[in-house]
């Protein structure tokens, strides 16, 4: 060690100190996020790293010869356990379905080895090799967990995450290998620095993955309020804003042309909510949503985008197409009655302005012009649909 120039490190305390953090950082987890969406991997996340620091405790006691085997039973158990809380709060915070036979087979492999090497076969050497082998396993299935996230906003911090959870590994597998014997003479090291190097390893990768959950949580929370300020709040559709900016991305798309835009109006709104109030046209409103959201396809972009407004981006749709469609939601509106809290149902009917996007033409202009068209349509009669040229 001196010729290292290192300072040599009380084990015991590292690891102790190291717990104490785990179980700090586990409760602010549960603080922050249990209140927001996914809450129950922010839960999974705290109980694994209690669970962990729990094992960090028990790890550090110094019991009589008869109680070894009990810490000895605790310490694995706890360890076991806290991997496998944490692997499955990934897979909920993925919205992953749990691989049930990974954890089964994770904590089994721990408590089986326990079980052998620790009362059938005692030998403390191989409990420690194979209970590692366990913890390779988890280190392994964590880094896979982290391929994908479950949102565009969190891919640096799972990036990140998925190569501190891989150097680890690499750092887990030379100590273990190194303490086994396995490896050759030239890449061995002095025990103590050994053991010194892999605790302050240890320490910050459980550091960082404990940062990293908090990380996420708020990554989450920041994507949701992002959504929120593009979502309309009685509908769940995109607002005016959140419309503008979906059409962007698509009009950028230009593999993804034609684009058509339908523009549509509820008929005689004022006089819905003057006869039945405005919480029969809150409903009405939202009746004209839900059939938007089932005659339009996933590519296409729904939005309101004032009152009684509503405007369809159609990604690869031309004019005729688009048309068809709204002469579709038409008369599916004129013959859907609306139910209420008031004695009646209502009926209610839309009209509608179809344009189709020219080669240099901005969303804008395309929109302008489909309310041209709707405007004919109201001048016209109502209840119609009208192309624009």
């Amino acid at each position: 060690m001196s010729e290292l120039g290192i300072l040599p490190i009380d084990i015991p305390t590292l690891a102790l100190s190291r717990g104490l953090m785990q179980m700090m950082l586990a409760g602010l987890l549960i603080y922050v996020g249990s209140q927001q969406a996914r809450s129950i991997s922010a839960r999974l996340w705290a109980a694994g790293l209690l669970l962990n620091g729990l094992a960090l405790f028990v790890f550090v006691i110094v019991a009589p010869t008869s109680w070894e085997p009990v810490v000895t039973t605790i310490n694995h158990t706890a360890m076991a356990l806290g991997s496998a809380f944490l692997l499955l709060g990934f897979w909920r915070f993925n919205d992953e379905p749990p691989k049930l036979w990974l954890l089964a087979l994770i904590v089994g492999f721990l408590l089986l080895s326990l079980i052998a090497w620790e009362f059938v076969w005692p030998n403390a050497r191989l409990r420690v090799l194979s209970s590692a082998a366990g913890q390779a396993l988890y280190l392994f299935a964590l880094q896979h967990a982290l391929r994908v996230p479950p949102r565009l906003e969190m891919r640096h911090i799972y990036v990140r995450l998925r190569w501190v959870v891989i150097i680890y590994l690499l750092v887990f597998v030379w100590s273990y290998a190194s303490l086994s014997d396995v490896l050759p003479e030239s890449a061995r090291v002095d025990k103590n620095y050994h053991r010194s190097f892999f605790s302050v390893v240890s320490l910050l990768f459980m550091l960082a993955l404990s940062v990293s959950c908090l990380a996420l949580k708020f990554a989450l929370l920041a994507a949701r309020n992002a959504d929120l300020a593009m979502t309309d709040w009685l509908t769940g559709l995109l607002n005016r804003r959140g419309f503008f900016i979906a059409a962007e991305r698509e009009r950028q798309d230009e593999a993804r042309r034609p684009m058509s835009i339908v523009v549509i109006d509820i008929d005689y709104f004022k006089r819905i909510n003057d006869e039945h109030g405005h919480a029969a046209g809150d409903e009405v409103i939202k009746a004209l949503a839900n059939a938007l959201k089932q005659s339009a396809s996933g590519k296409n972009h729904i939005a309101r985008t004032g009152g009684e407004e509503f405007c369809i981006l159609l990604p690869g749709t031309d004019l005729d197409d688009a048309r068809q469609l709204a002469e579709s939601l038409r008369a599916q509106c004129e013959q859907t009655p609306v139910v209420t809290d008031g004695p009646a149902s209502i009926t209610f009917k839309i009209s509608a302005g179809v344009s189709q996007l020219a080669a240099a033409e901005t969303i804008d202009h395309a929109i302008n012009r489909a309310d041209q068209a709707l405007y004919v349509a109201k001048r016209d009669g109502r209840n119609r649909v009208v192309e624009a040229f």
